[in-house]
């Protein structure tokens, strides 16, 4: 019988100065590392890389590590940089 599981994973994102590229890492799942041109691509693939990951570690019984119950114990801050595009009226 199958049990449905969800975990959160702490996830690292950096800019790779050389390629452009943000690279995704995911430490508990080392060597779970993925990358994309942009930001949102990077976050898109990391999430495939997380489940490709676990999908590997099930079939094979290893087991599956996450950091859920540090993520839910800590008060964490999160800085992302959210672009906005507007329209300011111009005064007559």
């Amino acid at each position: 019988m199958n049990t449905f599981r969800h975990g959160l994973y702490r996830v690292i994102i950096t800019k790779d100065e050389e390629t452009g590229y943000f690279v995704a890492e995911v430490p508990t799942l080392s060597p779970c590392t993925t990358h994309g041109t942009t930001m949102e691509e990077a976050i898109s693939m990391v999430q495939e890389a997380i489940e490709a990951v676990i999908e590997s570690r099930t079939e094979n019984g290893y087991p599956i590590p996450d950091d859920t119950l540090e993520l839910e114990q800590q008060t964490t801050t999160i800085q992302a940089i959210v672009p906005i595009a507007y329209t300011v009226a111009q005064a007559a």
